[in-house]
């Protein structure tokens, strides 16, 4: 699979990356300033929030990860820095992945073992709560979105799939008709809501293919740009996945792939004519309760704190 980063701030900014290409516009001068610096090596995480505000993570030269954040809520902040006795920030950096709802006033993020949020939708969190027992996940968030009006989705890592898109029509049709086929969620690599722009998103699969719906207009063709080298780098690393074949094996195959294999802007357009041949209307109606949460899981288990906002 292709390790990209698909995320959309309030000012008309957005950060696109795979291994082979980035794309940007109109980023925070603070975390360009981070980008452009000659002690970057690899940038594992990007997330953009409301005005100027953003997280970054990433690798130096010197083979050290680190963090820098500007304008995050305090809660999220702390649980970025938290530190050991000894001084040392504890979270698995590489693996940390946030995700900021409108006005920053609300979040999820984690690094595969710690999680928290708050402020999050009623059913997202509802959803949550239920995949918790004992303090224990029994089946782990593996794509969670936030968007515009408390709208949300969330697929787990056994490929439930639960969400409340009522203001992003085309992406709730592409789950229902997904949620009919055999293996139609698992196929879903990332799906990025614009939490400040209703039906605007970004969906990628697993095989490389990038769809999107109702971006900014000065956004376009950077999505467009991303389609061949998403499409390239994930057949880069399914080729790694392989179990290793002699060489002959290799250029046989290579050359049927070549004769077979369709472009990614065909491979698009397929499944772009498949969700559109079986579009169904499917809205999740939430209860409007407004809660917010706080939950992280780590050697001393489940720490929560659950109030109303």
């Amino acid at each position: 699979m292709c390790d990209a980063t698909f995320t959309i701030g309030q000012r008309g900014s957005h950060f696109f990356q795979c291994p082979s290409k980035r794309e940007t516009t109109r980023l925070p001068s603070k975390l360009m300033t981070f980008l452009s610096s000659s002690q970057l090596q690899q940038v594992h995480h990007i997330a953009l929030g409301f005005q100027d505000s953003f997280l970054i993570t990433w690798r130096d030269r010197a083979g050290l990860d680190r963090i820098n954040s500007l304008g995050l809520p305090d809660e999220l902040t702390d649980f970025l820095y938290t530190k050991n006795p000894q001084g040392q920030l504890i979270r698995n950096i590489p693996a940390i992945r946030c995700v900021v709802g409108p006005y920053n006033s609300s979040f999820f993020v984690h690094d595969s073992s710690a999680y928290l949020w708050m402020s999050i939708p009623d059913g997202l969190l509802q959803s949550l709560q239920s995949r918790i027992k004992n303090g224990s996940w029994i089946d782990k968030p593996r794509i969670v979105a936030l968007g515009a009006d408390d709208n949300f989705l969330l697929i787990t890592e056994k490929n439930v799939a639960i969400w409340d898109l009522e203001n992003y029509k085309t992406v709730s049709d592409m789950l229902e008709f997904a949620r009919a086929q055999e293996h139609g969620i698992r196929d879903f690599q990332n799906i990025v809501l614009h939490s400040y722009r209703y039906g605007c998103y970004v969906a990628q699969s697993k095989t490389g293919a990038l769809l999107y719906g109702n971006l900014p207009p000065h956004q376009v063709s950077g999505i467009t740009s991303m389609a061949e080298p998403v499409m390239r780098d994930t057949e880069r690393a399914r080729e790694k996945e392989r179990p290793a074949r002699t060489s002959v094996q290799r250029r046989e195959s290579d050359r049927e792939s070549t004769q077979r294999r369709p472009s990614s802007l065909q491979e698009r357009a397929r499944i772009k004519r498949e969700w559109s041949a079986h579009k169904q209307q499917f809205t999740a109606q939430s209860k409007g309760l407004k809660l917010s949460l706080s939950v992280s899981f780590g050697v001393g288990g489940l720490v929560g704190m659950l109030g109303g906002s």
